[in-house]
């Protein structure tokens, strides 16, 4: 078999794939968590590792043509000329809970290049419009919120030879959140293309603040992340992947509006799993004590991907394991079947599990300690983000994508996806349980 028939058959499997990169969260993993995340207190994700998910899809795009749906079991790819491709998208995507927060955010994004030549340059934008009246913002008799937030970056990429380089940049702003950050990436193909190592680096700067707060006073955080992964053909059908990414996260930390109720040592074991607001409100101290986490993390995780192809359709599973130095440890597995009903119709159910334990420090009820002049102390380490607490996720659902020309050089497509999940907490106080729902509606187009 010649070295690059394989990649031939691994152009085909890529086209389904979801580019990896989504390491710097331990349950943060799909859109629609990402999208909870901001929710919850701003950019959980970090910018930084944006930056290199997004330069991680450039590469592929300026590495190799993607397979068109002509049904053919010989795979043979899309015969571009040289010459300038253009390809665009416009997204918008919606998120809702039974915690009350509701999500749209549309966005739009393009890129430019030569496939021949082997080099891109691409940018996107997006809006997110959030209304929350979550547990957490009731609990503290605080009223819901609506707010708009923006974010963009650019993208560019270039083929030195064997090698694929990439740099972007991304910027995200809000009332309360600023981030800025930058990464760049390195591939290579040896091997007659069948293996291609790469590794990624980036770097980025958030300030935190509140919005009654002048920005003299807001907080810094900084993210520096790494990534180093290799693709290898196993044969002419099949594709996998391993990659391992390391996040170092310092500064501030915690999330600014939450406070953390206090009890007595006497009251402390009444608080059982999912006590109410009402349960919470009877039993704890007066004060509350604000947020306090520990100003450095360092997160680690190791992805394996296999991706099949099999004459109509597309069999894909991942597994990832998360572990950082605040004690979290976490898997998350995936599965995905793309299935070619007809030549320009691809239909995929897809299925989510993760499981996590909670970092050393969580406690459902933390207890506070009298001074000797009668004042509370509360602990020097407390959060209520039951994300960081003991829990279980399941997402089924699953998507459609139609081409809507059936020109291989111009792969004009409308793709819709709807996701449900439930997630069980073992071990926070308010909620034990919260449904949700993601869905995403986008037209891409290339010419």
């Amino acid at each position: 078999m010649e070295g690059r028939e394989p990649k031939v058959a691994a152009a085909a499997i890529e086209r389904d794939a979801i580019p990896a990169g989504e390491a710097s969260e331990p349950h943060s993993v799909s859109q629609g968590d990402r999208l909870r995340a901001r929710a919850g207190r701003g950019v959980s994700l970090s910018l930084a590792w944006v930056a290199l998910s997004s330069l991680g899809l450039a590469l592929l795009l300026a590495g190799g043509t993607a397979l068109g749906d002509d049904k053919t079991t010989d795979a043979s790819p899309a015969i571009h000329g040289s010459g300038l491709v253009t390809r665009t998208a416009t997204e918008a995507t919606g998120y809702a809970d039974t915690d009350h927060v509701d999500i749209f955010s549309p966005s739009i994004s393009a890129s430019i290049g030569d496939d021949v030549a082997g080099w891109s340059v691409g940018g996107h934008y997006l809006v997110d419009v959030v209304s929350a009246a979550s547990v957490d913002i009731v609990s503290t008799a605080s009223k819901g919120y609506h707010e708009i937030r923006q974010g963009g970056g650019a993208e560019a990429t270039a083929k030195l030879g064997s090698a694929t380089a990439g740099v972007s940049g991304v910027v995200s702003s809000e009332p309360d959140y600023l981030s800025l950050a930058g990464g760049a990436t390195l591939s290579f193909d040896v091997l007659e293309k069948n293996v291609t190592p790469y590794l990624g680096l980036s770097y980025g700067d958030d300030k935190v603040g509140r919005t009654d707060l002048p920005r003299s006073f807001w907080r810094d955080k900084q993210t520096t992340s790494g990534q180093l992964g290799v693709t290898f053909v196993v044969d002419r059908a099949t594709i996998a992947s391993l990659q391992g990414d390391a996040i170092a996260e310092s500064g501030y930390l915690a999330k600014p509006y939450r406070y953390v109720p206090l009890f007595s040592a006497a009251e402390i074991a009444a608080i059982r799993p999912g006590a109410s607001i009402a349960q919470v409100n009877a039993t704890r101290l007066a004060a509350r004590a604000a947020e306090q986490v520990p100003d450095q993390r360092h997160r680690f995780a190791l992805t394996g991907r296999i991706a099949h192809r099999f004459e109509d359709s597309t069999l894909r599973l991942d597994e990832r394991i998360y572990a950082d130095t605040w004690g979290l440890w976490a898997s998350t597995t995936e599965f995905r079947f793309l299935v070619d009903v007809a030549r320009r119709l691809t239909l995929w159910p897809h299925v989510r599990i993760h499981a996590q334990n909670s970092v050393a420090f969580w406690r459902r009820a933390y207890m506070a300690q009298s001074g000797d002049n009668g004042s509370i102390e509360p602990p020097v380490i407390r959060t209520g983000d039951r994300e960081l607490s003991e829990l279980v996720t399941g997402t089924v659902g699953g998507g459609v994508r139609f081409k809507l020309v059936d020109d291989l050089q111009k792969p004009w497509a409308l793709v819709f996806e709807l996701d449900g999940s439930y997630e069980h907490y073992f071990d926070a106080i308010y909620i034990s349980q919260r449904l949700s729902a993601f869905s995403t509606m986008a037209i891409e187009t290339q010419f």
